[in-house]
């Protein structure tokens, strides 16, 4: 068990990376949001490349359900949610399934929340996105973080640490 939690653990550190993203008017510097697998809350498996999400604005999401931060940030997904919910939420949870089903439910969360599934692993596949022109990889380890991507999966925002649903809001408003 301790091993899957520092493999989870490890897996959404590395998609947090993508809060370092730099984002510019040259389409040749965006980057694109990879396909990677996901686990429901409920076990069923998903991957980005799965229909519910083609064609959609994701705002990819990360959080626990410890830090006071997280909490906060989960609430905040929550509102901006509400408000748009044409946007397709993919929330990452940094706990095991009982405590993350339980948060959920807790909180009333309503958008979608998973887990790193089986397949290629998220940091995997992200990994490509923060290769520096001096081949170094970026090495994080702080939640929450998200990443807003245009309906072609390009990254459009990205930060780490809380951000609030008018930020979100705001950015949302301006993608092409």
């Amino acid at each position: 068990m301790r091993t899957l939690l520092l493999a989870l653990c490890f897996a959404l550190l590395s998609v947090a990376a993508l809060a370092f993203v730099s984002v510019s008017s040259d389409a040749s510097s965006i980057k694109t949001l990879p396909n990677f697998e996901l686990k429901g809350l409920d076990e069923s498996e998903h991957r980005l490349s799965d229909p519910r999400f083609k064609d959609r604005i994701i705002l990819l999401v990360a959080f626990s359900t410890w830090q006071d931060v997280s909490i906060r940030q989960a609430r905040e997904i929550q509102a901006f949610h509400a408000r748009h919910p044409q946007v397709e939420i993919v929330a990452l949870i940094a706990d095991d399934l009982a405590i993350a089903r339980d948060f959920v439910a807790s909180e009333k969360l309503t958008f979608p929340c998973y887990k790193s599934g089986d397949g290629p692993r998220v940091g995997q596949n992200l990994n490509r996105l923060f290769e520096t022109k001096k081949n170094k990889t970026f090495q994080l380890n702080k939640l929450p973080f998200v990443v807003l991507c245009t309906a072609d999966r390009k990254v459009a925002f990205a930060r780490m640490g809380l951000t609030d649903e008018a930020t979100l809001s705001e950015q949302l408003a301006v993608l092409p």
